[in-house]
């Protein structure tokens, strides 16, 4: 293999990962669990000031 050949390589390879990255941290992000929990603490505060 010639060394352009790797460098494309190296190019896709680096994009693929990235891609993954950002489809990882995309999942994390956007999942109901997390959206729960973070949400809990103001449902309990509102809960609070109806009493």
């Amino acid at each position: 293999m010639t060394s352009e050949e790797w460098i494309g390589l190296y190019k896709l390879a680096r994009l693929a990962i990235f891609a993954i990255a950002i489809a990882a941290i995309a999942v994390w992000a956007f999942s109901g669990r997390r959206k729960e929990r973070l949400e809990e603490p103001a449902r309990r505060m509102l809960e609070d000031d109806d009493e």
